[in-house]
């Protein structure tokens, strides 16, 4: 008796436009939590990166997306394919509406984070910003760099911009100036107990840089006046969108590089939240 039974198990192949589906679904999807992540996460600069360079495909990825997810789901070949589309496409929504509605901007944190940088630190950069500007003899057109890693650098300012705003200072990498090392060490470890990034004092106006972080392309500082602005001055600065007027004695400052200058200083979100208006202003000087 011949007992050779042909068992045959065919298994069950995407049709091309499935497969198509799927894998677009795959980049959109991949695509939709680095913007999360970016969006979320302002640390994470890579994701800004990753996101930018991608945007190209994305323009492509997401409308091809919709269509074949439209034909997949009319289609009566696949259920098991059509249930997994709906579901997949129903999980990317819900991503896009969890980020827009539930999730934080990451970028409303700077400003918060700067005030909290400030506020801590307070005192030791307003010794360590009146020691740089009374206390040492800085010559004009000059200005006096201690960088992130606590380096002292004199170097001499060859113009400042104000076309283009924010404004721009213009330099040569080093000059000397008449500091003996008693005065450097001292401006270092005021530097060290301040606890900032990279500060610069400008002269003749002894005015003071510090700078607080890069995000992508923007870089976010406060600048510190010798003289506190005045109450037309903070006018100025709360309709000018790279300040951030938050006391006469400091502003917070933002300069969008290649990005949206608007975009990414929440500026509004901040001050609406303080309270910061032409009637806070106001209330300062009266």
């Amino acid at each position: 008796m011949d007992m050779n039974i042909n068992i045959n198990t065919p298994m069950k192949r995407l049709s091309p436009i499935i497969a198509i589906a799927y894998i677009i679904l795959s980049v959109n999807t991949l695509l939709t939590i680095l913007y999360c992540l970016f969006y979320s996460l302002y640390e994470v600069d890579l994701s800004l990166v990753v996101w930018l360079s991608s945007c190209f495909v994305a323009i492509c990825s997401f409308p091809a997306g919709l269509g074949v997810s439209i034909y997949a789901l009319f289609q009566k070949t696949d259920n098991r394919s059509r249930i997994i589309i709906l579901i997949w496409n129903a999980i990317i929504i819900a991503l896009w509406l969890l980020l827009f509605y539930v999730l934080p901007n990451g970028t409303n944190r700077i400003p918060e984070d700067m005030e909290k940088k400030y506020i801590t630190n307070r005192d030791a950069i307003m010794h360590l910003c009146r020691y740089a500007t009374d206390s040492l003899s800085l010559p004009d057109s000059t200005a006096l760099v201690i960088t992130q890693n606590n380096l002292l650098q004199t170097r001499k300012v060859t113009g400042r911009n104000r076309i283009i705003a924010p404004p721009i200072w213009i330099f040569t990498k080093d000059t000397v100036f008449d500091i003996d090392d008693s005065q450097a060490q001292r401006i270092r470890l005021l530097h060290k107990a301040a606890n900032i990034g990279e500060f610069t004092v400008f002269m003749p106006d002894s005015l003071v840089n510090i700078h607080f972080t890069y995000r992508g392309f923007a870089t976010y500082w406060y600048e510190i006046p010798h003289r506190p602005y005045s109450e037309q001055e903070m006018y100025i600065q709360l309709n000018t969108f790279y300040s951030c007027p938050y006391l006469p004695e400091v502003s917070f400052k933002y300069a969008g590089g290649a990005t949206s200058h608007d975009t990414p200083f929440p500026k509004d979100h901040f001050l609406q939240s303080r309270h910061i208006d032409s009637t806070y202003i106001y209330n300062l000087f009266h």
